[in-house]
């Protein structure tokens, strides 16, 4: 078997080399899709080109996480750096689907930082391994735990974005800024709070599947990481529940939303 263990070499050599340079490339094209809608927005109109810098960024993601799987042999998902960057491409993926689709062009303004600071952090020395090791063994219950998990959040993550745009919205009408660029481009409230839910459903099926998963899963090791996600599972289900029932407002319900998310990304300290 040389030319395996020849390919597993080369695998892990690009560990530190050409992956890092598509994540650098992913962080700085995003950078540019977000500066672009803020400019346009300065110049009171709606930006072309977000979409499209998001869109290459979503493709450098791609390459990062492809040659970081080829080299683990698995979901490139070991690490603290590693996750940031699924969960980046994560929300990139919902933002492209989404974007369009509810017709909030916005959106990728808004998101773009929260990609830039993710990958940021994960380009900090010490947070990818320069040399990732091969996973030994996989686990089918373990894998789709973890990805659909990270897929989750993405989903979760464009909710909270949702809901800063909420916020920002409710903002200028209270300050009655109607007369900017930003308030004119602003998508309606009624959109902005459609988009929230169903972002926030869309996550929460998907975190169901990998809590699931994580109970199918064999139990070894540390469980701390399970209990931190059912725990964020429990969180959510919660404020989806009070939602449905009791009701509240639109300003209230983004300021938990985005609350919610950004206290759950602890879960990531058990990881």
């Amino acid at each position: 078997m040389p030319s395996l263990r020849l390919r597993e070499s080369r695998c892990r050599g690009m560990g530190g080399g050409v992956d890092r340079w598509f994540l650098i490339a992913a962080t700085l094209l995003a950078a540019i899709g977000g500066v672009t809608g803020m400019v346009s927005l300065r110049h009171d109109h709606r930006s072309r080109w977000t979409f499209p810098w998001m869109a290459a960024a979503f493709v450098a993601q791609l390459g990062f996480l492809w040659l970081r799987g080829e080299a683990r042999g698995a979901c490139p998902l070991i690490g603290t750096g590693e996750i940031l960057v699924f969960l980046a491409w994560s929300l990139t993926l919902f933002y492209l689907a989404v974007g369009p689709t509810y017709r909030i062009s916005l959106l990728g303004v808004f998101s773009a930082p929260v990609v830039v600071v993710f990958q940021a952090v994960a380009l900090l020395p010490g947070m990818l391994s320069s040399n990732p090791e091969r996973v030994p063994s996989t686990d089918a219950w373990r894998e789709t735990h973890a990805a659909m998990s990270v897929l989750g959040y993405g989903a979760l993550a464009l909710s909270a974005v949702a809901g800063v745009m909420f916020l920002v919205l409710d903002r200028q009408l209270k300050d009655h800024h109607l007369n900017s660029g930003l308030f004119r481009n602003l998508p309606p409230v009624r959109e902005l709070l459609t988009s929230m839910q169903r972002l926030l459903w869309l996550g929460m099926l998907m975190l169901t599947v990998g809590v699931v998963a994580g109970f199918m899963m064999g139990r070894t090791g540390d469980a701390s990481h399970l209990i931190a996600a059912v725990v964020v599972w429990l969180a959510y289900l919660a404020l989806i529940v009070l939602k449905q029932t009791r009701g509240m407002t639109g300003r209230r319900f983004s300021m938990a939303v985005v609350l919610l998310f950004v206290v759950s990304l602890s879960v990531f300290g058990f990881i």
